[in-house]
């Protein structure tokens, strides 16, 4: 049964733990097409774009990957959440990778994100 998702294209705003713990600003400038989210990140020192991004009432989930400027390697990430009274909370989580070997360089496996519409 489809559902229709709750209104989230433009652009939303918050705080994300940065590699070092430190709060850093991030967006999120989201296209809704029926259930499909497209749309890119924005942060201090980066735009990226969202993969594999759905809506579904008022879930959210989508994927961006990040990339280690020095060694190549790359980072995914998983965000899933709800929409309600205009304001989004969202889940990230780190897909573990082979080449962690048991550290934990990119911070927090886990965090949430809570997101406000500026636009």
């Amino acid at each position: 049964m489809y559902l229709p998702g709750a209104d989230i294209s433009g652009v939303w705003m918050g705080r994300d733990a940065g590699r070092r713990g430190e709060p850093q600003d991030v967006a999120f400038r989201f296209t809704v097409e029926g259930e499909v989210l497209k749309g890119k990140m924005f942060g201090d020192e980066f735009d990226l774009p969202i993969t594999d991004g759905s809506l579904s009432g008022d879930q959210v989930r989508f994927t961006v990957t990040t990339r280690n400027y020095y060694s190549g390697s790359k980072t995914v990430f998983i965000y899933t959440g709800t929409v309600k009274d205009g304001e989004m909370e969202l889940s990230r989580e780190r897909v573990p990778n082979p080449d962690d070997k048991g550290t934990n360089r990119a911070g927090p496996s886990k965090t949430t994100l809570k997101l406000k519409r500026i636009t």
